[in-house]
């Protein structure tokens, strides 16, 4: 059993979601990455109140263009558009690209702005590319109303391709965000995506004979989530009653060091939310402090990924930056598993919940759910 999941490992890491543009576009990287950097200015600069980072983004001249209400045009000047965003007035808005399409020095490009509670945007542009850059020269959107009240989780993943600064590869655990996410959305969570970076995740260990797995990596809606998660900044912690670490090799580097993805974890747990995760998630948490300097998980049972079913004279083990379970247990947690692997084995403690392996991934999901309903 053991040698088939790393068997698995290794074949599925091989498979990376990579972020590129459509196969018909003309342009190279680069024009992608500056795309998103001037969408970002956009998102950010609403976002955070930067008339200077719009100013970066938009040609001076550029248009609005939206239906109203009544069915009438609404053409806006670009400056005006500018010129209302107040310096340093911060809005709840969590923005994400959804695509972008390029021909030769043309571009169009499609972001949704979620304002919860209140409502949910979709932005359409077009750029050109001009004296080295690109900028927005056309706007338009339309919206609907976003749910009232709708809880959220906010998943946990790695931007890592490789093990360590090894030539390794790895990834994060399709099946951990696949299985989750369907029970979530399902049971009518709202579900968003970070990185420590943003943008695209490499993802691995892959079986398109599950029909759950084969359905959503044929989902051109949910892998565009995956290749455009979000950054920490343009998360608020507060629109979230629960944070899931998911698995995979990649887990191990990059997301438990990260301040900013501690900083949204610790507001969510001190506000009585749920801090779960599974497999190799579970090292995401190890960080995790109060103001004391105690671990938020100090005198709690606490699963993941066990040494047990690593192999720890092999190469990609020797990458990790700690033992999963020595590190819980020397930060003040009471580090359990099973002695089998993919037995559904998980622990719930207080507003914790672990799962060991991918076998537990529903389970862990489902009692998330349920926790989340009692603090209602």
């Amino acid at each position: 059993m053991r040698q088939h999941y790393f068997l698995r490992a290794l074949l599925g890491a091989c498979l990376l979601f990579c972020m590129s543009a459509p196969a018909m576009a003309i342009a190279t990287p680069g024009d992608t990455e500056q795309i998103r950097a001037t969408l970002t200015d956009y998102m950010e600069g609403t976002a955070n109140g930067e008339p200077a980072r719009l100013r970066r983004a938009f040609h001076p001249d550029f248009n609005l263009y939206a239906v109203t209400e009544a069915d009438t045009l609404l053409v806006r000047p670009g400056r005006k558009y500018i010129a209302d965003i107040k310096p340093g007035n911060k809005i709840n808005r969590i923005g994400r690209i959804l695509s972008i399409d390029i021909d030769n020095n043309a571009a169009s490009a499609k972001v949704q702005i979620t304002m919860p509670n209140f409502r949910i945007y979709t932005d359409y542009f077009l750029l050109l590319k001009y004296e080295g850059g690109w900028k927005i020269v056309h706007k338009s959107y339309t919206w609907k109303e976003a749910p009232k009240n709708q809880n959220r989780v906010l998943f946990v993943t790695s931007n890592q391709h490789t093990y360590g600064n090894s030539r390794l590869n790895t990834a994060n655990h399709f099946e951990e965000i696949v299985v989750a996410y369907d029970t979530f959305r399902k049971s009518g969570l709202a579900v968003d995506f970070v990185s420590p970076n943003g943008g695209a995740i490499p993802l691995g260990y892959i079986e398109t004979s599950n029909k759950t797995q084969k359905d959503y990596l044929y989902d051109a809606a949910f892998m565009d989530l995956l290749q455009n998660t979000l950054k920490p900044g343009q998360i608020n912690p507060d629109d979230y009653q629960a944070i899931y670490y998911s698995g995979g090799g990649a887990a191990m580097f990059g997301v438990a060091d990260n301040p900013d993805i501690q900083r949204i974890a610790l507001r969510i747990h001190d506000k009585g939310g749920v801090i779960s995760a599974i497999c190799h998630g579970t090292a995401g948490i190890v960080n995790l402090k109060n103001s004391a300097g105690a671990s938020i998980f100090s005198g709690r049972k606490i699963t993941g990924f066990p040494d047990l079913f690593e192999n720890t004279a092999a190469d990609y083990y020797k990458t990790f930056p700690f033992s999963i379970g020595k590190e819980i247990a020397r930060q003040g947690g009471n580090f359990v598993h099973s002695k089998h692997f993919g037995d559904n084995f998980y622990v719930v403690d207080g507003n914790f919940i672990t799962g060991q392996d991918p076998s537990s991934t529903e389970t862990v999901a489902r009692k998330v759910i349920d926790t989340i309903q009692k603090m209602r």
